[in-house]
């Protein structure tokens, strides 16, 4: 589940014992805040769901509109990249419901519990699902605090990580399969069409909004990933909330600069855009490979290239940390990387499209103001607020935390 990825990036997997679960000081969030489930928490989660059904809604809108203009590719192509990725998270969530059936940390399922997952399944919410049953278990855990019931306040709090986790988990890769390259159709969509007539400024209103809201999804996505991996983690400090403002306008900065570059390319030189991904999957891939990432996740040397190529996708459009190491240099390289390509697909796109055209000076001005910003926030949160700055460990604070208690 989530740990299988969040944790090889961020350390070894939680222990489950719930007495071993850490505290919290001010700003930052030691996990598990003393099993204190704080109203930041539950606001995220919330911010979580909002998102999800925003961009969800826009995209239904989006493909509404293709249909009405009777553009069929448009809207095949905007169907395909709802359904698919939809139908994928539904079968990976209902796995894990399964798989949860024969974890003894996890109470089971009634029926009438299993009769509400399927339904809501059907209807393509996994991840809403998940989010809502944290929500669920971390207000349950409240409530026994405020009560002063210790036992069955850490007991819902330790549920609400494990549901958050895989929440967080299920979103990430919905992201990267369904907003992401929406996102990519939409804007090269928006290349095509004049702007000339009054209906059609209409039409790409909706499909601009529709853009913001798949942007704004894939950061809260990284976002929520990099605090999550952290969350479940006892030994790692967590992520403050300047620090959480800041890395999601480092991801929305980054992601938005690098989609500007494939969409200025694909808008000029059409498919070969998916030459530029297919070839930066292979490098990416490959990359890691030779790392030998996930050796401690999957035995087998084949596992390993699976999880090396689901994750080169995801590298098309961000990077992730792949597992618990110095990650300075690996950002070096990987931005690196991506700037030379994005400089040369703008440069390609400068050269050879008509100035006239109305994105040419837009577009290009733009993509190079997000990347500077992207690369900024991220220099400002290593340098500034990264947990791992934080003058109190996570362990120093555990034992803190006892010390007050004890006296």
């Amino acid at each position: 589940m989530f740990t299988n990825l969040a944790m090889e990036a961020e350390g070894d997997k939680p222990q489950q014992e719930t007495e071993n679960l850490s505290c919290s000081l001010d700003e930052v969030d030691y996990p598990p805040n003393n099993y204190i489930y704080r109203w930041i928490d539950g606001l995220f989660v919330v911010g979580g769901m909002i998102t999800f059904f925003v961009d969800w809604g826009f995209d239904i809108l989006t493909a509404y509109t293709h249909w009405k203009h009777n553009d069929v590719i448009w809207f095949t192509l905007t169907v395909i990249f709802i359904g698919v990725p939809s139908l994928v998270m539904t079968v990976v969530s209902l796995h894990w419901y399964i798989k949860d059936g024969d974890n003894p940390d996890v109470p089971k399922a009634s029926m009438v519990r299993w009769v509400v997952r399927i339904i809501v399944l059907l209807f393509q919410l996994g991840p809403v699902l998940r989010y809502f049953d944290a929500l669920y278990h971390g207000i349950k855990s409240r409530r026994y605090w405020k009560e002063g019931d210790k036992k069955q306040q850490q007991a819902y709090y330790t549920l609400m990580l494990y549901e958050d986790s895989d929440g967080v988990f299920l979103r990430l890769f919905e992201c990267f399969m369904e907003a992401a390259p929406q996102l990519v159709l939409q804007l090269y969509i928006l290349t095509q069409k004049p702007e000339s007539v009054e209906y059609n400024r209409k039409w790409q209103y909706v499909l601009s909004l529709g853009c913001v809201t798949s942007l704004v999804s894939l950061a809260w996505g990284m976002t929520a990933y990099a605090r999550g991996s952290r969350f479940t983690n006892q030994e790692k400090n967590n992520i403050s909330k300047l620090g959480t403002c800041v890395l999601f306008l480092w991801q929305s900065f980054s992601i938005g600069a690098r989609v500007i570059a494939l969409v200025l390319f694909a808008s000029k030189f059409r498919l070969y855009v998916l030459v530029v991904c297919l070839g930066h999957w292979i490098f990416m891939a490959v990359w890691l490979i030779s790392r030998r990432s996930f050796s401690k996740v999957c035995s087998r040397v084949l596992g390993e290239c699976l999880l090396s190529c689901v994750l080169g996708v995801v590298y098309i459009f961000v990077f992730i940390n792949d597992k618990d190491e110095p990650t300075r240099k690996k950002y070096v390289f990987y931005y690196f990387v991506c700037g030379i390509e994005n400089l040369a697909m703008v440069t390609m796109f400068l050269i050879f499209t008509d100035p006239s055209t109305w994105y040419y000076i837009p577009g290009t001005v733009i993509h190079f103001i997000l990347f500077a910003l992207g690369l900024a926030f991220m220099g400002m949160y290593y340098m500034v607020l990264h947990p791992t700055l934080s003058k109190t460990p996570a362990s120093q604070a555990q034992r803190m935390q006892r010390s007050q208690v004890g006296s």
